[in-house]
Parts: C-alpha cells; sequence; structure tokens
C-alpha cells in the first residue's frame, strides 16, 4: 500500500515537473507576449537570396517593410514578395505562400471570435488564447532593441544574423486595409471602427510604432471565417523604406445554437440524471 501511494506521489511530481518545464519554455518563447505584442515591424537588409532554385537572385524584399512573427528565438517573415516561374523568365509577386495567419503550415485553425463586453458587449471579437497567432499586437522591431545580452528580447532582435534589426529612421508606418470579409472590422479597445473612413491608418514613427487591433463582427453574424488583407506602407519621403507584401488574418465565427436546440440539451441532461438516480436506488 505505501509502495502504491509512493509510486503515485512519484508521478504526480514528476507530471508537476513536466508541466513547470513546459510553462518555463513557454514563457521563455515569448518576449512581449504578456503586453499582447506578438508581431513586428522591421525591413529586410538581406539583398540576395542564399537557397533553392533562386540562389543568387536580388531578394525582392531587399529594403522593404516586412511583418515579423514572433517564434521564440526567431522570426517568421509574414506577407513577403517572391519569385515565381522558371529562373530563366522569373516573375516576382507581392505575396508568398506564407501570407496567412495562423500560418498554413502551422495546421491551426483560424482564430475565434468571441464574445465581446464593454465597447464590444453584443459583438464577438478577437482576443489572447493559447495560440501564439492569438497576440494580435504589432510594435517596431526597435521595441526588442537595448535588452540585457542573452534575453529573450535580445536573441530575437538580433536573430537571422540581425536581417531585420535595422532602425526605420525617417520612416512613418502606415496600415493599408487591402480587403476584408464584409462584417468584418478592425477597432481597439477604445476606437470601435479604425477604417470607417479610410483604407489607412497610421501607426506612427517607424522605430517607435505600435498597433493593437480588436477584430470583430456582430453577435449575430453568419458562421464562417472572416478575413483581413494588409500591407505595410512607409508614408514619408524621409525614408527610402517600401511597402511590404500582402498579408491576411483569418478567424471562425461558430453558429450559435437556438433556444429550442438548449432546451433539448437540457431535457437531455435532466433524463440521464434520473436515470442514473433511479439505477443507482438497486
Amino acid at each position: 500500500m505505501h509502495l502504491k501511494l509512493f509510486r503515485a506521489a512519484r508521478a504526480v511530481n514528476l507530471s508537476l515537473v513536466g508541466l513547470m518545464i513546459t510553462v518555463s519554455l513557454d514563457v521563455l518563447a515569448s518576449s512581449r507576449h504578456d503586453e499582447g505584442i506578438g508581431f513586428y515591424i522591421g525591413y529586410d537588409a538581406l539583398t540576395t537570396i542564399s537557397s533553392g532554385i533562386y540562389t543568387g537572385f536580388p531578394n525582392p524584399n531587399a529594403n522593404r517593410l516586412t511583418l515579423l512573427l514572433d517564434h521564440g528565438n526567431h522570426f517568421h517573415g509574414i506577407g513577403t514578395y517572391s519569385y515565381t516561374g522558371l529562373p530563366d523568365a522569373p516573375e516576382i509577386l507581392p505575396i508568398s505562400t506564407n501570407n496567412r495567419i495562423p500560418e498554413i503550415s502551422s495546421g491551426e485553425s483560424p482564430l475565434l471570435l468571441t464574445a465581446g463586453n464593454d465597447l464590444y458587449t453584443g459583438m464577438l471579437r478577437s482576443s489572447v488564447g493559447s495560440s501564439e497567432y492569438s497576440y494580435l499586437g504589432i510594435a517596431s522591431i526597435q521595441s526588442l532593441a537595448g535588452h540585457a545580452p542573452d534575453s529573450t528580447e535580445d536573441i530575437l532582435f538580433h536573430s537571422s544574423s540581425d536581417r531585420w534589426s535595422g532602425t526605420l529612421d525617417g520612416a512613418q508606418i502606415g496600415l493599408r486595409l487591402v480587403s476584408n470579409t464584409p462584417g468584418l472590422h478592425i477597432g481597439t479597445e477604445t476606437i470601435l471602427d479604425l477604417y470607417e473612413s479610410s483604407d489607412v491608418i497610421a501607426l506612427g514613427a517607424g522605430n517607435s510604432s505600435e498597433f493593437k487591433p480588436v477584430y470583430w463582427v456582430d453577435t449575430n453574424a453568419a458562421a464562417g471565417i472572416y478575413s483581413a488583407t494588409f500591407e505595410l506602407l512607409n508614408n514619408s519621403s524621409n525614408s527610402s523604406l517600401q511597402s511590404s507584401g500582402l498579408f491576411s488574418f483569418d478567424f471562425s465565427v461558430t453558429a450559435v445554437p437556438e433556444p429550442k436546440t438548449y432546451t433539448l440539451f437540457a431535457a437531455g441532461l435532466c433524463l440521464l440524471a434520473w436515470i442514473k438516480r433511479r439505477f443507482t436506488r438497486y
């Protein structure tokens, strides 16, 4: 008996250790996630493609703004320009195969929109969840600069041989809404609809820009996938940085059961409880 208890306690302790390790790794894998920031704006300093069938070709993203996903100790470039076609006659497209959030390669479903409150009462909105893609805030790459050597921020900032760590001096960042599913809106915690009167919003100076969006639909919106496609712009003539490729965020709205469905479900639970009590007696 004592041996069984010891083994059970040991198993629990090992499970707890595993849990603590997992949590620790999750924390280390995020630099500003606790602030809702999961994406950064930098520009691509790589001038020449170094691998693949287009090796040696000029990088079509050189000197272009890039949306960067915080993936722990490195970035994923989202919505970059790309080559297509044979190397002897390539074309350049303003999109790439990795241009959606959640990333297609992750196999994750679109981010779920759920019931909001306060400004978003009566609406379904985006919020931070278990997915790394749910940290929808966007900040300048320079917000990671100047941290202690070997800190999470420092490692992320200098990843990929400092490919994206250059300053954005003189740039004024704009975010253009290229297209969106009807009914999907973009706001903040204090502003309901940023794109109501224009398809471009200003995010601020390149080295200090920051944006924490809220994506939302009306609570009676039809079930399905809702998407918004964007482009990063440099609205300043004092900087030579060019616009980014196109990138999209995908969200899911699930069907809300009708009251009749809830009634039937509740009746079923009551029936199961009655059956359990009846057979327990005997």
